[in-house]
């Protein structure tokens, strides 16, 4: 008798649970950026690439894990205004491509001063405790960014996408609702991208985001290229601050590269994890 009396027990408590999860996933929520002075936050973005191109008959592949850890700072709020520093902590990278393979890791000396890769090393260093500045309003939308320190649009880009800060909408939202954005591209850069975010779940502490879109270019960093790029994903983001807890967002591009009067077709997928903690 005692031991049912347990079982039911454990019962009433779990569905009691159940419809309490329930009843608050039905709530709407208000999302937006509400960061302090000082505030400084630690992400780790690993980065799982195969790229394929074409050249002369002969289809060749590119094997690429990276990682990128940065620090941001908050260092100005100013009414609706939040301006940040993104400093560069550190890049290491394996690449394979024609039986050749490259390592470069900027905490090791080793992978930089001398081999293959010494060329990677030569421009990646610069990157290292440099920082981007960048201000956007308490939704997320940028309104300067100041990438004068840094060299790469390839990482730059990453940050201006939309996966590692949501572009949140006016007012509240419920499960199932969707907004739409036009990522504003670098003042240098081609590429532009649609996104259309979707708030899938919803607890006290955190929501989930799906997030959809379409990333077109036609000219990067001077070449003309020719590319067409599909991205999906989903991001975990706290609701007292707004900010990013972790994210997987799936990357597929199709291009044409021109070189010499030849253009070369050449296809990209990607996994992109990012986590992200408070540092006290």
């Amino acid at each position: 008798m005692k031991s049912r009396i347990k079982i039911s027990i454990v019962i009433i408590a779990s569905l009691l649970l159940v419809n309490l999860s329930n009843v608050y996933a039905q709530k709407s929520v208000s999302l937006k950026y509400n960061l302090n002075e000082g505030d400084r936050y630690n992400f780790v973005t690993n980065v799982d690439l195969d790229m394929s191109f074409e050249a002369m008959g002969t289809t060749m592949t590119m094997e690429s894990v990276m990682i990128i850890e940065m620090t941001s700072v908050v260092n100005m709020v100013e009414n609706d205004e939040i301006s940040q520093d993104l400093i560069f902590d550190r890049i290491a990278m394996n690449q394979k491509v024609m039986g050749m393979e490259i390592n470069y890791d900027s905490d090791d000396s080793s992978t930089y001063n001398s081999g293959m890769g010494a060329k990677m090393g030569a421009e990646m260093n610069k990157i290292i405790g440099e920082s981007i500045v960048m201000i956007m309003d308490n939704r997320g939308n940028i309104k300067n960014l100041d990438v004068s320190n840094v060299t790469s649009t390839d990482i730059t880009n990453n940050i201006t996408s939309g996966n590692t800060f949501v572009v949140y909408p006016e007012g509240k939202i419920k499960i199932g609702d969707s907004w739409e954005t036009d990522i504003e591209p670098l003042e240098d850069s081609e590429m532009k991208m649609h996104v259309k975010y979707t708030l899938l779940k919803a607890t006290r502490k955190q929501s989930t985001i799906g997030i959809e879109g379409v990333v077109l270019a036609n000219v990067v960093e001077g070449q003309e290229i020719n590319l067409e790029g599909t991205t999906e994903g989903k991001m975990i983001v706290d609701n007292k601050t707004g900010m990013l807890i972790s994210s997987v967002i799936d990357l597929e591009m199709v291009m044409d590269i021109e070189q010499g009067g030849v253009k070369f077709p050449a296809s990209m997928m990607s996994t992109s994890t990012t986590n992200v903690i408070e540092v006290e």
